[in-house]
């Protein structure tokens, strides 16, 4: 199917691949193909015209607050402090990768989402470089007062809002459908819910279908309905739009091509500029040979200046390649927070142990010469004296727990407080990635 004059190629996430729908906002989308390529370079057959790229969730970190102002010129300085203030700062030099979206507006106050983009690493982007880009919960129809799950390029995701708008959006942690997926969704409500963002936990959630092999299967249904604790249906995948106006997202590396293709016009025109300058000294000055040379001369010197700067394009290439994501999904904290409260010795019937404080820090440093992730988790914890055995216990748990197999843990020895008479722990688990 060839894409109509004035139409846009959309690149959206599908279930297992890429896909490619063609259209436009007025006049809906239509798919033109669908591809088992998980990265987007490798995508081919791509109509002529514009190209607009969805992000996936993965790539993606949402952070939704309710800021206490109705002054819209006030949102994006909002936006960047309240991202900084959890963690998720965008890379330096890495392009346009924040942007906030009004979910809704109330007297001196509106709810909006922050996002940050993970920088693309190689591959994540296609050969032809997209005139537009806007993440993929926004270009699908998200019902309102439900929970959305759906599979992007092999991954289960999860959001909510409502058409046009996204309030929260997450890559699931796991690989499948189960009861641990749904405490991961109902921990992410509950926070949404504390901060005042849901009046309520949504009462059904709906799973779309791709028409694939890898839909989710009844069984899989009835487990993540149990742990979440609401029902769950499934249905058809709607068909995507594209968002307008769509997001300021600018990867650097697409920024920096459309100033070097910017420089390489300007170039023609000056180029071509001397070269009629040069022709017009050498018609002039036929018959003075030397000074028809010193004028080439001059000519291609300038040209040599101006053609230096299209290696602009590959040192920004290069000093580009030795940054890497400051923020990564799989470093949520709350990922972190949930799978260090699973690795307690604790049963429904007795609490041996309690959280007092947990810390958590991402930070880059520079590590013999390479800069790597140091990942950091402080837990302070107390117990009665009765169950000091729980504690060695807790600590064997946070050793040999799967979703914690990256950190080495310092154990130190329990201390009792004087004022309470329970015993007090710290452990902290360090990581480099």
């Amino acid at each position: 199917m060839s894409a109509k004059k004035g139409d846009l190629n959309l690149m959206i996430p599908g279930a297992d691949g890429w896909e490619i729908w063609t259209g436009s906002a007025v006049n809906g989308f239509r798919q033109h193909s669908s591809t088992e390529h998980l990265l987007a370079l490798d995508v081919t057959g791509i109509p002529s015209g514009g190209v607009a790229m969805a992000i996936p969730v993965r790539q993606v970190s949402a952070v939704p607050f309710r800021a206490q102002t109705d002054d819209l010129s006030l949102l994006g300085d909002l936006a960047s402090m309240q991202l900084e203030k959890n963690g998720n700062r965008p890379a330096l030099d890495g392009g346009q990768l924040t942007d906030h979206f009004v979910y809704g507006t109330a007297p001196e106050e509106t709810h909006l989402t922050a996002v940050v983009m993970t920088p693309p690493s190689e591959g994540q982007l296609p050969r032809k470089s997209p005139d537009q880009f806007d993440i993929s919960p926004r270009c699908l129809p998200l019902p309102e007062g439900k929970v959305v799950v759906w599979r992007e390029l092999g991954r289960w995701v999860f959001g909510l809002g409502k058409p046009g708008h996204a309030l929260y959006f997450q890559c699931l942690s796991g690989d499948r459908l189960d009861a641990r997926a749904g405490n991961e969704i109902y921990l992410a409500l509950t926070q949404l819910q504390l901060q005042g963002l849901l009046k309520a936990i949504p009462e059904e959630l709906v799973v779309w279908s791709h028409g694939s092999a890898t839909d989710a299967r009844p069984e899989e249904l009835e487990s993540l309905s149990r742990g979440l604790g609401i029902s769950v249906h499934t249905s058809p995948r709607p068909y995507p739009t594209w968002p307008v106006p769509p997001s300021r997202l600018l990867p650097a590396d697409v920024r920096a091509e459309r100033l070097a293709l910017q420089g390489k016009r300007n170039r023609n025109i000056m180029i071509a500029a001397l070269a009629v300058v040069y022709l017009g000294v050498v018609a002039y000055l036929y018959v003075d040979l030397k000074k028809a040379k010193d004028g080439a001369a001059v000519v291609k010197r300038q040209a040599d200046a101006v053609s230096g700067e299209a290696s602009l394009l590959d040192q920004h290439r290069s000093k580009w390649a030795e940054l890497r994501p400051v923020v990564e999904s799989d470093y949520h904290p709350l990922e972190l927070f949930l799978a260090t409260y699973r690795a307690l010795p604790n049963t429904k019937e007795k609490r041996y142990i309690r959280f007092k404080k947990l810390s958590f820090l991402n930070q880059f440093r520079e590590i013999e010469d390479e800069l790597k992730v140091a990942r950091e988790v402080v837990i302070e914890g107390l117990a009665d004296q009765e169950d000091q055995q729980q504690i060695p216990i807790y600590a064997g748990n946070l050793r040999s727990g799967s979703d914690l197999d990256a950190f080495t843990w310092s154990i130190q020895p329990e201390t009792i407080d004087k004022r309470s008479g329970k015993l007090t722990f710290i452990f902290v688990g360090n990581a480099t990635e």
